[in-house]
């Protein structure tokens, strides 16, 4: 899966409703601060299309730094 950021998540969401595209994700708010939502093309492959919504401190929802050791 891949997420594409995109200039306005709404209007992009709204546009694959519109077209018939299959969303598999409603858009949403993330604990991160990113609005997005999900998306399947006709292949089957998964999309999350994404914008940033605010700054969010990454200590809030959990985020941890990981070992760079082996």
């Amino acid at each position: 899966m891949l997420t594409i950021m995109v200039p306005d998540v709404d209007a992009h969401y709204w546009r694959t409703k519109r077209e018939g595209g299959t969303v598999w994700e409603d858009v949403n708010e993330t604990v991160y601060g990113e609005r997005q939502y999900g998306a399947e093309d006709l292949d089957g492959h998964r999309w999350l299309f994404s914008q940033h919504a605010r700054d969010v401190d990454p200590a809030s929802w959990g985020a941890t730094i990981a070992s760079t050791r082996p």
